[in-house]
C-alpha cells in the first residue's frame, strides 16, 4: 500500500482476482487504510475517464444556469431530498453556518420516505439536455464500483465475501455534483481559514469521491492534524461514514474532513454516497466485538439512519 500526502493509495485491481489470496491481500490494505485514516485513494477502478470528464463537463453547464432555473427542480422532503440546493442551502458545521456552496443530488433508487409520505419523481432540470443520461451512467458505474470495494470491506472484516454486496441489491445512492462559487466562503474562528465546506463526518456507509484540480480537501488524522488530500490523476478519494462505524463498532472510524478556499477560482467535486438498502439492519458485527470492545450502538435500519440524518442538514 503506497502513501500519498498521508493518503493510503490502494490499486483495487485484485479484487477481482481468481486468486483468493490476491483478493485477501487487497482487502487487508482497506481495512488497514480504514483503520488507520478513514481515506484512501483508489486506483484500478475501471471506471473511464472519459465518462468522469462528461460528468464535470455537465456539472460546469448546470451550475452556469440562472438561479431561477436551478430553482424550478429545488430540492425537497418530498423529492426524497433529491434535486438543487443554493448556496448555504445545506450545513455541514453547524458551528460556522451554511456552506458556500450550491449542490444537485439525484438517487436513482428511492430513498425511504416517512409513513404516509409518497415520493415526487426526480426533479430533472430542462437543461442541460445531456444531465440526466451523463449521470445516470455514472451513477450506475458508481454502484457497481461500491459493490467491488464493499467485497474489500467484507474479506477485511473475516466476513463472507459478499456479506455487504448482499446487502446492497436496492441501495440508497446519492450522486451529488457540488460547486463552489469565485467568491464566498466562511472564516474558522479560531483559525482564521477561508473554509468552503465546514468540518463533518459523512453520515453513511461509503463515499467515492472525484475532485477537479483546484484541492482545498483535508482530512483530520487520529491526532487531531489535518492533512492535505490533493487531487491524484486517475483516482477516486474513497471514505467509509458514520452508518459504517456503527456497523463496525468503530473498528473502521468515520473521519472528518473540511474543504479549505485554497484558490480563487471555482471549484467542482462530485461525491457518491452508497448505502445499504433501506430495509438492512445496521448492528454491531460479531467479528468487531471483543471483550475490550463491546457492542457501542443500538441496531437502526439503514433508511431510517440516512433519513434523519438528511432531515437534520437540510431542515
Amino acid at each position: 500500500m503506497a502513501q500519498s500526502a498521508g493518503i493510503p493509495v490502494v490499486d483495487l485491481t485484485a479484487l477481482d482476482s481468481a486468486q483468493p489470496d490476491e483478493r485477501q491481500a487487497c482487502a487487508a490494505e482497506i481495512g488497514r487504510a480504514l483503520r488507520e485514516v478513514g481515506f484512501f485513494y483508489a486506483l484500478g477502478h475501471s471506471i473511464e475517464a472519459a465518462l468522469v470528464a462528461r460528468v464535470f463537463g455537465v456539472a460546469r453547464d448546470f451550475f452556469a444556469l440562472p438561479l431561477e432555473e436551478k430553482l424550478a427542480v429545488r430540492m425537497r422532503p418530498e423529492t426524497g431530498y433529491r434535486g438543487y440546493f443554493p448556496l448555504q442551502g445545506e450545513v455541514t458545521d453547524e458551528a460556522l453556518g451554511g456552506d458556500p456552496k450550491e449542490g444537485f443530488d439525484i438517487a436513482v433508487s428511492p430513498p425511504r420516505m416517512p409513513e404516509g409520505e409518497s415520493l415526487a419523481e426526480i426533479p430533472w432540470p430542462r437543461r442541460p439536455e445531456s444531465l440526466e443520461a451523463v449521470l445516470g451512467a455514472y451513477h450506475a458505474a458508481l454502484c457497481d464500483l461500491g459493490r467491488r470495494i464493499s467485497r474489500g470491506f467484507a474479506l477485511a472484516l473475516d466476513l463472507p465475501e459478499a456479506f455487504f454486496a448482499e446487502r446492497l441489491q436496492r441501495p440508497t445512492a446519492i450522486l451529488r455534483i457540488l460547486h463552489y462559487p469565485e467568491s464566498g466562503g466562511l472564516r474558522d474562528a479560531e483559525s482564521g481559514e477561508a473554509v468552503s465546506c465546514g468540518a463533518h463526518s459523512d453520515y453513511g456507509y461509503l463515499t467515492i469521491l472525484a475532485q477537479d484540480e483546484e484541492g482545498g480537501l483535508q482530512v483530520q488524522d487520529r491526532a487531531g492534524r489535518w492533512i492535505d488530500v490533493p487531487p491524484r490523476a486517475g483516482a477516486f478519494v474513497c471514505n467509509i461514514g458514520e452508518l459504517m462505524g456503527r456497523w463496525t463498532n468503530d473498528v473502521f472510524r468515520a473521519t472528518p474532513h473540511r474543504v479549505l478556499r485554497v484558490s480563487r477560482a471555482p471549484r467542482y467535486s462530485v461525491p457518491f454516497f452508497f448505502h445499504p438498502d433501506d430495509d438492512v439492519l445496521v448492528e454491531t458485527l460479531p467479528t468487531c466485538i471483543a471483550e475490550d470492545r463491546p457492542a457501542h450502538y443500538l441496531p437502526v435500519t439503514s433508511g431510517d439512519y440516512v433519513l434523519q440524518r438528511q432531515r437534520g442538514a437540510y431542515g
